[in-house]
């Protein structure tokens, strides 16, 4: 199978540089998706941006390219010089993002000078919707939507003047790509033997469990039978706060100070206490810690979380559970900036 490049730009200011990129992922064997070729399949009834996006969740790789124009606007939008509205470029972009893949920018280095010029006159132009004129950038959403590429600190951004930069920089990229690739291969027998020493721990990890929980009865028994309930109850505390910095992982794009730890755990543990299966749990967890972040909020790159929530009905545990989390050897397992 060939790999699957979307090649996702406004159409007309970068039409030159679309085609250039569609012959170079051609001379890589790969397979480019560009709407202008025909790559993409439109199904009847549908709006036509509706088959770019979910021919967008099919694809392998994204190489963004951001000129001056703002492009095309969505379906149900409706284009505007200075208010804010999603172009069908923008929403390729969130699709991409949403579906976990990767994403090359590729910014007009003409376009990412101005966009100094918008950061310095930010509140001017946002809060007192004062107008400025740009040389290069057309449309002031591009900086709109280049500052949402930067809230996400996963993402690299390369600025370009000519497609031969765009060019030499993502073949740099598959290099590495294809290089840690090799590694990879090199590397697993290794890792084979290292997952079955891990399976034999955790078997004689579990036998001694067994074990030791017969002879903690034995010690315990003659004194208070609530002092046992009370080990065990502790170490499935212990338990599920291991098991949750290792299953999610919540990406954020803000600064998190000491004061708001906490804050954030309690609200996550308040959403998985809500949630009553997985999918609800990832969605609701979203959807609060947007709010909370006000925008400024990653997104959540991890979530499989089984039903466990019934350790949190507890105010003794779920307090407890807190404490532990706000830890910073665990929070930052648990948050990542």
């Amino acid at each position: 199978m060939k790999p699957r490049i979307f090649i996702s730009s406004t159409f007309y200011d970068l039409k030159y540089i679309r085609e250039d990129l569609s012959n170079f992922v051609r001379s890589y064997g790969y397979e480019p998706i560009l709407f202008e070729d025909g790559d993409i399949g439109y199904t009847p009834g549908r709006t036509l941006d509706s088959s770019c996006y979910e021919s967008m969740k099919n694809s392998d790789m994204v190489i963004l390219v951001i000129g001056g124009e703002y492009g095309s606007a969505a379906s149900g939008e409706s284009r505007d010089e200075f208010k804010e509205y999603m172009s069908v470029t923008r929403k390729e972009f969130r699709t991409a993002i949403e579906a976990g893949i990767p994403v090359f920018v590729m910014i007009d280095k003409k376009v990412m000078t101005e966009y100094g010029v918008y950061e310095a006159n930010y509140d001017a132009i946002e809060k007192e919707n004062q107008k400025m004129m740009f040389p290069s950038t057309k449309n002031v959403n591009v900086f709109r939507f280049i500052k949402e590429i930067r809230g996400i600190v996963t993402l690299s951004i390369q600025e370009f003047e000519k497609a031969s930069d765009i060019k030499s920089f993502v073949s740099k990229q598959w290099a590495d790509m294809f290089k840690n690739y090799l590694s990879s291969l090199r590397s697993e027998r290794e890792n084979r033997k290292i997952e079955n020493s891990v399976n034999e721990m955790k078997n004689l990890i579990l036998k001694m469990n067994v074990m030791l929980d017969g002879v903690g009865k034995n010690v315990l028994s003659n004194a208070d039978s609530d002092e046992y309930q009370e080990v065990v109850n502790e170490q499935e505390i212990v338990s599920f706060c291991n098991y949750l910095v290792d299953n999610v992982t919540i990406r954020f794009g803000m600064e998190i100070t000491e004061d708001q730890r906490r804050n954030i755990v309690v609200i996550i543990l308040n959403c998985l206490k809500a949630a009553g299966n997985e999918n609800a749990f990832s969605s609701s967890l979203f959807d609060k810690l947007y709010k909370y972040g006000v925008g400024k909020v990653g997104r959540v790159a991890e979530a499989k979380i089984i039903d466990r929530s019934h350790i949190l009905s507890e105010p003794k545990n779920f307090d407890k559970i807190a404490d532990i989390l706000s830890r910073e050897e665990y929070f930052y397992k648990l948050v990542q900036q």
